[in-house]
C-alpha cells in the first residue's frame, strides 16, 4: 500500500456498538482496578454541600471493592479444577509457546497464566481480543533478529478495538486495533511521550498507521509499515463473557455490579458524614447570650468545633445539634441488602458470612447453598466451554505462524466444579460400604476420590490409578473388619466371657 495514501478514514470509523459501551467499558474497568482517582470520578455531591465540605468527604471516603471481589471469586472457582492439556505429541514451537505465551524468552508466564488474564478481563468488560503475533521478520510488531523468532500473545480491551468485520460463517475479516507506544528507548533524547497508532489485521496483512511526526506539516494519518503473514485468517481469537449472539460486545460479570457497588461507596460516603456530626455535634446557643468579640463568644466557638448557630430565644438555654441516628440506620440497612444481593445475583454468597457483611445469611443451610451452587456451576461451565474453545484457536494460529501440524493437540477445560473436598468424598465412599452399596458404585465414587488425592501426581498415574479399579474385586469383609478395627474396643466383660464357655 502506498505512504502517502491517506488512512485517517480508516481509523475514524468505529463498529456501531464502540460510541455507546466505551464510557461504560471504561467505568467498568476503573470499577475493578479502584484507587483513589476512581473515588473523584465516581462520590457525588449531594444536595446543597459546599465544596469544603465535599473535598473532606471525598478525602475520607473508602469502600470494599465487591467488583474485584466477584470476578477474582468466580476465576478461583473456574481454575480450581485441573484443565487437561496434551503433554505427548505436542510440537516444540507450541510447546515453547505454552511455557511463555508473552515470548519474552522466560517461562514466567504460562497459558494457564495467561487464560486466567483472558478470563478476568473479559468477566470485566464482558469481551477480551487475544492477539496471536510472531517476532521477527514476518512480523511488523517489531523487527528482531531472524534467528529469535518467537510466536507470542497479547490481550487487548474492547476500548482499543475500533472496528471490525465477519463473514458469513461469523470470521473475522479483518480488525482495527489501537495500539500505544511511548518514545522511551533513549532516555537522553527520548521525549518520552505516549502516541497512538492503529494496526490493521486481514487474514493475509497487516498495516501500521501512524500519525506524522510534529516535525511534518501534515495532519493526516499514513500506512508506515506493512506485511503479509499469509495465515489464511486474522490472528485475534474472540473471549467472551458469556455465549452471546452479538457480534460487537458480550454483557459483563459486573456490568450491573459494577453500578451496584458504585452505590454502596457513596452510602458509605454519606454515612460517614453523618458519623462526623454526630461525633462533632454542632453548638446552638440563643443569640441574646452572646456579645460580638468577647471572650464568652470564642469559648463557645470552641466548644462547638469551630461552627456556631445562633438562634432568637427568649430565656433559652444552648444545645448540641447531631444527624437523626435512624438516617445511619437506614444507610446501613440498605448497604447490607444491597450487598447480599450482588453476591446471591453470581451464586457465590456462601463466601460471605454473617461476621462477613452482616446480611444475616445462614451458613448452615443446606438447600441454599445448593441453589447457589446451580447458579454459579452453570455460570462456570458457560465460561468454562468458552475458554476451552478459546485455547484451542489459540492453538491453531501459534501452529499456523510456525507453519507446524497441530496434530491431535486438544485442551479440555472442566465441564462441572464441584465444591466437595477429599474428606467429603472420602466420608461418601465410607456411606456407600456401610450400606453396602453394589461395587461398580463404589468405583465410580472412588474415581473421584483418586482425582482430588492425587491431583499433583499427573495425569498419567491418575489413568493407572483408574484402570486398577477395572481389577478390584469385593472386599466387603475385609473393609467391614478394618472399619470396625479402626473403632475403640469395648471392655471384656468377665461374665459374658464364661457365658460363651458354657455355651461351647
Amino acid at each position: 500500500m502506498n505512504d502517502k495514501v491517506d488512512a485517517t478514514k480508516v481509523i475514524k470509523r468505529k463498529h456501531p456498538e464502540y460510541d455507546s459501551l466505551s464510557d461504560h467499558w471504561e467505568f467498568l474497568y476503573a470499577t475493578y482496578y479502584g484507587g483513589r482517582k476512581w473515588f473523584k470520578d465516581n462520590i457525588f455531591r449531594y444536595h446543597k454541600e459546599g465544596n469544603d465540605e465535599f473535598n473532606q468527604r471525598l478525602e475520607r471516603a473508602y469502600r470494599f471493592n465487591h467488583s474485584r471481589e466477584i470476578v477474582d471469586l468466580v476465576n478461583k472457582y473456574l481454575f480450581r479444577p485441573t484443565i487437561e492439556r496434551p503433554e505427548e505429541n505436542v510440537n516444540s514451537d507450541l510447546t515453547k509457546f505454552l511455557e511463555d505465551t508473552r515470548g519474552s524468552g522466560k517461562a514466567s508466564f504460562s497459558i494457564d497464566d495467561f487464560m486466567k488474564l483472558a478470563s478476568r478481563l473479559s468477566s470485566m468488560v464482558g469481551r477480551s481480543y487475544v492477539v496471536i503475533d510472531r517476532s521477527g521478520e514476518v512480523s511488523g510488531r517489531s523487527k528482531s533478529d531472524a534467528n529469535h523468532v518467537k510466536t507470542y500473545a497479547y490481550i487487548v480491551l474492547p476500548t482499543d478495538v475500533l472496528d471490525m468485520a465477519f463473514d458469513d460463517s461469523g470470521d473475522l475479516v479483518w480488525i482495527l486495533i489501537r495500539e500505544f507506544t511511548r518514545d522511551d528507548d533513549n532516555p537522553f533524547e527520548g521525549s518520552g511521550e505516549v502516541s497512538e497508532r492503529y494496526r490493521l489485521w486481514t487474514k493475509e496483512k497487516w498495516y501500521l498507521i501512524e500519525k506524522p511526526s510534529k516535525k511534518s506539516k501534515s495532519a493526516k494519518y499514513h500506512v508506515t509499515d506493512e506485511g503479509d503473514h499469509k495465515l489464511g485468517r486474522v490472528p485475534v481469537v474472540i473471549i467472551d463473557n458469556a455465549e452471546t449472539d452479538s457480534k460487537y460486545s458480550c454483557p459483563a460479570l459486573i456490568g450491573d455490579i459494577a453500578y451496584l457497588d458504585r452505590a454502596i461507596a457513596n452510602y458509605l460516603s454519606n454515612l460517614d458524614a453523618i458519623i462526623q456530626d454526630q461525633t462533632f455535634s454542632q453548638l446552638a446557643i440563643p443569640a441574646q447570650a452572646l456579645t460580638p468579640g468577647s471572650d464568652a463568644e470564642r469559648h463557645m466557638v470552641e466548644m462547638g468545633t469551630k461552627r456556631v448557630f445562633t438562634f432568637d430565644g427568649e430565656g433559652g438555654t444552648p444545645f448540641f445539634l447531631s444527624p437523626d441516628p435512624k438516617q445511619a440506620q437506614l444507610i446501613i440497612t440498605v448497604i447490607q441488602q444491597v450487598i447480599n444481593e450482588i453476591y446471591h445475583s453470581v451464586g457465590v454468597a456462601g463466601e460471605r458470612t454473617k461476621q462477613d457483611n452482616s446480611a444475616g445469611i445462614d451458613n448452615s443451610s443446606g438447600v441454599a447453598k445448593a441453589y447457589d451452587f446451580d447458579r454459579v456451576n452453570s455460570l462456570l461451565s458457560s465460561k468454562a466451554k468458552i475458554l476451552e474453545r478459546a485455547e484451542n484457536e489459540i492453538c491453531e494460529i501459534v501452529c499456523l505462524w510456525s507453519e507446524s501440524d497441530i496434530g491431535d493437540y486438544k485442551v479440555s477445560y472442566p465441564r462441572e466444579f464441584d465444591v466437595k473436598s477429599l474428606s467429603d468424598e472420602i466420608e461418601i465412599a465410607n456411606d456407600l460400604l456401610l450400606i453396602s452399596a453394589p461395587m461398580e458404585v463404589r468405583k465410580e465414587q472412588f474415581k473421584s476420590v483418586i482425582k482430588k488425592l492425587f491431583k499433583a501426581s499427573g495425569k498419567d498415574k491418575q489413568e493407572r490409578l483408574m484402570k486398577s479399579l477395572e481389577t478390584w474385586e469385593d472386599s466387603l469383609d475385609l473393609s467391614k473388619s478394618l472399619l470396625s478395627n479402626s473403632r475403640p474396643e469395648a471392655e471384656s466383660d468377665p461374665k459374658s466371657e464364661d457365658l460363651e464357655s458354657n455355651n461351647k
